[in-house]
């Protein structure tokens, strides 16, 4: 998996949905949040030759927006980075679920693909 720009603060882990696979949410060094799914199915081994991953980055910027939107998603305030965490694994089961809610809520993130994961 590509490495982080910025080394992780905090990080929890998301519950899933499909086996072999892993979803993780960081809170970086440098306060952006760092989503990855990581593939390691045989699936992807048979389609694309190995372990995959995809890496999506929202500028902490965007920390504000987010919070407020997790807010209204699950009815508890979401005052700090831990909490934003926490949030995320009590709404989603993984990552791809998370990017399909930034999609709709049109909070812009950055999208990273390790084809060599």
């Amino acid at each position: 998996m590509a490495d982080s720009p910025s080394k992780a603060c905090l990080s929890v882990k998301l519950t899933g949905l499909l086996e072999h696979t892993s979803s993780t949410a960081k809170v970086l060094a440098d306060g952006s949040i760092e989503l990855d799914y990581y593939d390691f199915s045989p699936a992807a081994q048979a389609h694309l030759g190995n372990d995959v991953a995809w890496i999506y980055r929202l500028d902490p910027c965007q920390k504000p927006r987010l919070s407020a939107l997790l807010e209204a998603r699950t009815g508890s305030a979401v005052p700090d980075d831990q909490a934003i965490l926490d949030a995320l694994v009590q709404s989603f089961r993984d990552t791809k679920q998370v990017k399909v809610w930034l999609l709709e809520m049109k909070i812009p993130f950055e999208e990273e693909f390790d084809s060599w994961a």
